[in-house]
């Protein structure tokens, strides 16, 4: 199958955020909230409150979807079904005109060409860490956010999806998310040989594990061959890349050792934002890009997709720059042939596409080689939904920018076809 794919987007219900924690944060760290929500104009919470609250109507409209039900749903907006809000309404400050769709029952015509279909990465989050001691309230209890009860969300949700549409042009690869400090190399290795036992990066194996998707029975600690396509990390919840701690270290090395053998993919969040529970000094010192040259030059073989390309949202602090983290990532690309990066959200503004290419033109000539064949596109839907209408507008403004068309096809099919096949 020729197929367009989205490396990074998010699948999942209210019931999986750890969403007390977050308030939380939000509560008991007022200053450092603020300086984060003012600082950065335009990113997640400050949005959902603009028109009136239209945004925050509009992501709940799809997140109160079971996944199957989200699935179908992107499926259909790619697909123009859409008529989005009536005539004359602004959204973000201008009038946007409903959107031709680029799919149909024969698959998708996007970039002039003629493809399959769509593939889509949902990356599961792992909230089960306690986020310390309980609210001060009555029910003081944190609640159970079990990565079983996520499997068993995300794996029902494909096979709801393929049996309701069989036909149907989206293609499902779930990443697993996994916080291994949480686990200790024993539970590590558990849910590694439970999720990856017999795990192949090949197409072939990937799309027949989606087409069998139906004949799981139901039970998270007995999944499919090749259920996943990868594993997601996730530092604003806890997740260090080198933690200092013996046991924690042992954890992350147990990960990247199997990873590194059987070539299975990782996609870690990479920019100074995101769904956080953990102090700000902390998310961002392992947000850093610069806390893998360890694990990197340890296990030079790793599969490591740094999800949003390292952008950063906040001020930095004096004497850095301001695209630091996304040079560090760069030059991580020159010197590691595994790693990778997404440029999910970012493109929910359309004029991120000029500044990519600008910073790709400061690169020396080899460097700017290597990204291009190293960068993947990438929606994060839902989150998108803070600035950007829709999926599709999301899409169609990557297709209708002014990048050269031979890197847009790079960026949707060549390079995550590499990443997540090794083709």
């Amino acid at each position: 199958m020729k197929l367009l794919i989205d490396a990074h987007c998010h699948v999942m219900t209210l019931a999986r955020p750890a969403i007390g924690p977050f308030v939380d944060s939000l509560l008991n760290r007022g200053l450092e909230t603020l300086y984060t929500q003012v600082a950065a104009p335009g990113y997640l919470l400050r949005t959902l409150l603009r028109h009136g609250g239209e945004e925050l109507r509009n992501l709940l409209s799809v997140v109160e979807n079971d996944a199957a039900g989200t699935f179908m749903l992107m499926e259909d907006d790619l697909s123009g079904l859409f008529s989005g809000p009536p005539s004359g309404h602004r959204q973000h400050g201008e009038s946007r005109p409903r959107r031709a769709g680029l799919m149909d029952a024969r698959g998708a015509d996007f970039l002039g060409e003629r493809w399959d279909g769509w593939l889509a990465c949902p990356l599961i989050m792992d909230f089960s860490r306690p986020p310390g001691a309980p609210a001060p309230v009555y029910y003081a209890r944190f609640p159970r956010k079990t990565l079983e009860e996520s499997v068993r969300e995300m794996l029902a949700g494909v096979a709801a999806y393929r049996r309701e549409r069989p036909e149907g042009r989206l293609v499902v690869r779930p990443f697993l998310g996994l916080d291994p400090a949480l686990r200790g190399a024993a539970g590590v290795e558990e849910i590694l040989h439970r999720y990856f036992r017999r795990w192949k990066r090949d197409r072939d194996a990937q799309l027949a594990a989606f087409r069998s998707s139906t004949r799981w029975k139901g039970d998270p600690a007995r999944p499919p061959r090749l259920a996943f396509a990868g594993i997601k990390l996730y530092p604003p919840l806890g997740f260090d890349p080198w933690p200092d701690e013996p046991a924690e270290r042992d954890a992350v090395r147990e990960l990247y050792s199997f990873c590194e053998r059987h070539g299975v993919p990782l996609t870690v969040h990479c920019d100074d934002q995101g769904y956080r529970t953990v102090p700000l000094e902390l998310a961002l010192r392992n947000t850093d890009p610069a806390r893998w040259a360890a694990p990197l030059s340890e296990y030079p073989g790793l599969l490591v997709d740094f999800a949003h390309f390292g952008e950063r949202w906040l001020p930095v602090p004096r004497g850095e720059a301001q695209d630091g983290w996304t040079r560090t990532i760069a030059g991580y690309m020159e010197r590691y042939e595994g790693v990778y990066a997404d440029l999910s959200f970012n493109g929910s503004d359309p004029a991120y596409w000029p500044k990519l290419e600008r910073f790709l033109d400061s690169l020396s000539l080899p460097a700017r080689s290597t990204a291009r064949r190293r960068l993947m596109f990438g929606t994060d839907f839902f989150i998108s939904l803070t600035r950007s209408r829709s999926y599709l507008d999301y899409v169609r403004d990557f297709g209708e920018s002014a990048l050269d068309r031979g890197f847009k096809r790079a960026l949707v099919h060549e390079n995550p076809s590499r990443f997540l096949f090794g083709e």
